[in-house]
């Protein structure tokens, strides 16, 4: 939609219409430092996207597993794109992807970067074969040194519940390691953090959102940014459908079979180990916080007072197709086809962006909701379905949001 632009917005596009990347970004990131509302201007936000679509493809093409897979394999020839046209082509969706062609410059932001990253993972984390990251996060902490670890968000039970393990993540520093490990018992010594941005993927989101518009007095002056990584922002019509099911059921009953309802969300893939903090469960409540009922009625009663908060909010989303999704999530990928061709197997793309003036959207990716996050699943379990290999670049899409959010002063 068209806007008029501001006077900071008409110099940027002068500076980016003439190529002076350098002079732009430089300028942008002594706006943000004076004013953090510059975020919130139209023409920053769609520079914002634009950025680090383009940090994201310098990264990717530095991954060459990732260029393997953006490779077509073709009957005749070769595939004589440049890497940097496969990545965009393949990773990337959206009406951006001639942007490959751009030549801006590497990364304007310092590496040595202070603050930490706190991941708040999403609904039935842990019980999957995998964690979030799990391969990505160590890796980044080893080369860069930077300072990552993931809260001890409950798998299921309500945002509302869920803010107790946030709060003890930004405040006193409890979570997991980088990698939670496979039994899920790896905590790291719990030392208190100083400034932190937060990333929420899935349910982790509305985790973070629902923490911040309650704990601002207490957390606001030490979050710096939120990056929401297809977050089930606006709920989602999956969590419609399966509360309608379970709520008039005996809640006992239901705690009882967790491993039965586990099955019914995602057949023969999740875990049948033991299972942590059992009498904290509450499959109701977490179901119903991701219906897209109760994530309307939050966002009617709190979006201005998380705009007036000034931390700025970056989404990240995601899309894929039915014949890109595991088996088992096929019916449900057809389903919101319904609502929407671009969903990512659990949420719209609405549904994963928040409308605020301090939030922007990236990108939309290309890949389903569990590609975009976790490494692969392991082999016994990929040999029940299709589309669990997930081969999308997951450590060169956080190299480019550290990127952003250092070049533009948002962390340090």
């Amino acid at each position: 939609m068209p806007y008029a632009l501001s006077p900071l917005a008409k110099e940027l596009k002068d500076l980016e219409q003439q190529g002076d990347y350098l002079a732009l970004i430089a300028t942008l990131k002594g706006q943000l430092q004076q004013n953090k509302r510059t975020f919130a201007d139209p023409y920053v936000k769609e520079w914002i996207g634009k950025r680090w679509r383009n940090l994201f493809i310098q990264a990717a093409v530095q991954d060459k597993q990732a260029v393997k897979v953006a490779t077509k394999k073709l009957s005749i020839g070769k595939d004589k794109r440049s890497s940097e046209q496969k990545i965009a082509e393949r990773f990337l969706k959206g009406d951006h992807l001639g942007e490959w062609s751009i030549a801006m410059p590497t990364a304007q932001g310092s590496n040595q970067i202070d603050d930490t990253l706190i991941f708040c993972p999403g609904f039935i984390n842990g019980l999957l074969p995998a964690h979030a990251f799990s391969q990505e996060f160590p890796q980044l902490e080893q080369e860069y040194g930077w300072k990552i670890f993931q809260a001890d968000a409950h798998p299921m039970r309500s945002c509302e519940a869920n803010q107790q393990d946030l709060l003890a993540a930004i405040l006193e520093g409890k979570g997991f390691q980088s990698n939670p490990g496979g039994a899920s018992d790896q905590f790291r010594t719990p030392v208190a953090p100083d400034n932190v941005f937060l990333m929420g993927y899935s349910k982790g989101a509305p985790d973070i959102l629902t923490t911040l518009v309650n704990h601002h007095d207490k957390i606001g002056s030490k979050v710096k940014c939120v990056v929401t990584w297809a977050g089930a922002i606006g709920g989602s019509y999956m969590a419609d459908n399966f509360y309608e099911l379970i709520k008039n059921a005996d809640t006992d009953l239901l705690t009882g079979r967790l491993h039965d309802f586990l099955q019914l969300l995602a057949p023969n893939v999740t875990r049948k180990g033991s299972l942590r903090r059992l009498n904290e469960y509450d499959i109701k409540g977490g179901v119903h916080s991701l219906t897209t009922q109760a994530r309307a009625e939050f966002y009617k009663q709190y979006h201005q007072l998380l705009d007036e908060l000034n931390i700025p909010i970056i989404n990240i989303t995601s899309a894929t197709t039915a014949l890109e999704v595991p088996t088992f999530q096929i019916a449900d990928c057809l389903s919101l086809t319904r609502f929407d061709g671009n969903n990512d197997m659990q949420v719209t793309q609405e549904q994963a962006k928040i409308k605020l003036p301090m939030a922007a959207h990236a990108a939309m990716l290309h890949g389903h909701h569990w590609d975009i996050s976790y490494p692969p699943f392991p082999r016994a379990v990929r040999m029940t379905s299709p589309n669990l290999d997930h081969p999308f670049p997951r450590k060169a899409a956080i190299i480019a949001i550290y990127q952003l959010l250092a070049e533009l002063g948002l962390i340090e």
